[in-house]
Parts: structure tokens; C-alpha cells; sequence
């Protein structure tokens, strides 16, 4: 049974050798067909990698001549009439800029666009275009100042979105500023560029625009819209509204819309309300001390005059 045992066991492993040596030759001889073809191969991937490598240092070379070069502080602007030249120098150099760039080069006009939105003035970048081989074309959309904010000796420039603007990049008409809004103890500045948090002065700009599109500061030749008391619950009774016009007359505006005042009149009610004094006293409102829109029913006090005090 031994020598039965033993004579089976030398057969599987002749049989496992030989199996081992026949996938070895089969190796053997695939390996020799294959080398040729290899060899091949391994040239050619190292002949394509050569062959990109020499041409991206080629493209590389020809890209960075001088004639692909763009150079911001070359750069022509052409901008509206009430931009100072001041700001035209400064877009030039600003310290995010790179004296050159490669006119090929990957993200570029989405890099000087990032800058360029950085400045105060400028609200956004409408495009940038390339075109070859060494210019570019840029449309910003600048911002406009819409109101002057006075608080004390100080007078600062906001646009409609409340930013405050730089005064040293604007020109502006003589007329512009009338009227402007007042803001006693105006503190906390935005830097330039940033929109300003304080409510009074988002009240009476958004107040100016209403205003301005009825065209009221020009009809009744008003003169100061404050606001300096606005949300303020100190005296429930006073106008946190008051527009001045050049008589020396008090438009008693009421509350701002931002204060969420219960059964305060809206702004068109009281436009209303104020047209319907000027039909029996006049626009200029000279004979009047105060008109008060705040109520469905309007309100107004004349001037008391010698001929009163007499009486």
C-alpha cells in the first residue's frame, strides 16, 4: 500500500513539471515575438514624449516675444466725462496688476478682471477680449455718484447701492449736491468701494431716488433731505423726515420704510398728500412754517406774520 502511495505521488508531480515547463516555453517563445514589437513601442512613446516636450518649449519661446506681450500700464481708456484723468493713471498701476502678461496666457482675462473690480469705482467688468496678438479690449461699468451725504463739515459721495465713493475720481457739476442729505454724527465709515450699513443714510438715498423720479426736489426747490433722526424712539411725535426746501419750509416726511413703522403712510401716499397742499398753497410753499404729509389728512402751519401779530 506504501509503494502505491509513493508511485502516485512521483506521477502528479512529473505531471505538475511538466506542466510548469511547458508554460515556461510557451513564455519563453511569446516573449521572443514580443520583444521586436516592444522595443518598438517604448521608441515610439519616447519619441512622442520628445517630440511634445520640444513642442511646448517652442510654444513656450514664441509666446513670451515681446510682440504677445500685453502691458496694463500701456493701456488707453476712453471714459465718461465726469471721470477724472486721476483715475485713468491709477487703473494703469494697480498693485495686482503684473507689468506683462503673455497675451496666450491661461486665465488671464478673468485675472485682470478680479483687479480691476477691486477698484472703488468700478461696479463691475463687463468683458474682457483678446485680440491678437497683443491687445486687449476691456468694458468696465463704473460706478456713478447719485447723492451727497453732509455730516457736519464732512461731504461724502454714495452711489444707488449706498458704496462710498472716492471724491478725487469724479467731476461733478456745480448743481450736484442740491440737495443733498444730512446726517448729524455720521460715524463708521466703509472703506471706499464698500457699501455703507448705516440705515439713515440707505433711507435717504433710496428717499432721493423717489424723489428724483417725480422730480420733487425741483418742484418744490427742496433743498436738504434729513434723515439724522431715522428709526430713532426717542420722541415718537417728532418727523424722523424732514425736507427743507430754500424758503426755510419743513416737509415733515415721517418714518422710514426701513423702520417697519405700524400704519405709516407709504412714500406715495405722502407725495400725494404734499401735492394736495401745493394746490391751494403753491409749490414754494413760502407761506408755510411746515406742511406735515405723515397723516391721511395733511397738516401745515403758516409763517405768522406782522399783520397776525398785530391782530
Amino acid at each position: 500500500m506504501g509503494q502505491y502511495k509513493t508511485k502516485n505521488s512521483v506521477s502528479v508531480n512529473e505531471r505538475v513539471k511538466g506542466f510548469l515547463d511547458f508554460i515556461t516555453a510557451k513564455g519563453e517563445e511569446l516573449k521572443s515575438r514580443l520583444s521586436p514589437f516592444l522595443l518598438r513601442y517604448v521608441i515610439f512613446v519616447c519619441v512622442t514624449i520628445l517630440v511634445i516636450w520640444g513642442l511646448v518649449k517652442i510654444w513656450h519661446s514664441l509666446t513670451d516675444l515681446n510682440i504677445f506681450r500685453v502691458s496694463p500700464a500701456t493701456s488707453s481708456f476712453q471714459t465718461l466725462p465726469w471721470i477724472t484723468d486721476r483715475f485713468s493713471n491709477d487703473i494703469k498701476h494697480l498693485s495686482g496688476l503684473n507689468k506683462y502678461y503673455s497675451i496666450y496666457e491661461n486665465g488671464l482675462t478673468q485675472r485682470i478682471a478680479e483687479v480691476y473690480e477691486g477698484m472703488a469705482p468700478v461696479r463691475k467688468v463687463d468683458s474682457i477680449k483678446r485680440i491678437y496678438p497683443n491687445k486687449l479690449v476691456v468694458r468696465l461699468v463704473l460706478r456713478k455718484p447719485a447723492v451727497v451725504v453732509k455730516s457736519g463739515k464732512n461731504a461724502y459721495l454714495v452711489d444707488d447701492e449706498y458704496v462710498l465713493l472716492p471724491k478725487h475720481y469724479y467731476i461733478l457739476p456745480e448743481e450736484f449736491g442740491s440737495p443733498y442729505v444730512r446726517i448729524d454724527n455720521l460715524h463708521d465709515l466703509p472703506p471706499y468701494g464698500e457699501a455703507w450699513g448705516d440705515m439713515r443714510v440707505k433711507t435717504g438715498i433710496e428717499l432721493m431716488k423717489f424723489l428724483n423720479l417725480n422730480n420733487i426736489p425741483n418742484l418744490f426747490r427742496i433743498l436738504v433731505v434729513d434723515v439724522s433722526n431715522v428709526c430713532r424712539k426717542d420722541n415718537t411725535s417728532r418727523s424722523e423726515i424732514v425736507l427743507w426746501t430754500e424758503n426755510n419750509t419743513q416737509i415733515r416726511w415721517g418714518c422710514s420704510s426701513f423702520c417697519d413703522v405700524p400704519d405709516e403712510l407709504s412714500d406715495e401716499e405722502k407725495l400725494q398728500n404734499l401735492l394736495s397742499i401745493a394746490k391751494s398753497e403753491g409749490t414754494n410753499l413760502k407761506q408755510m412754517e411746515y406742511v406735515d404729509v405723515r397723516w391721511k389728512k395733511p397738516l401745515g402751519k403758516r409763517w405768522i406774520t406782522v399783520r397776525d401779530t398785530k391782530e
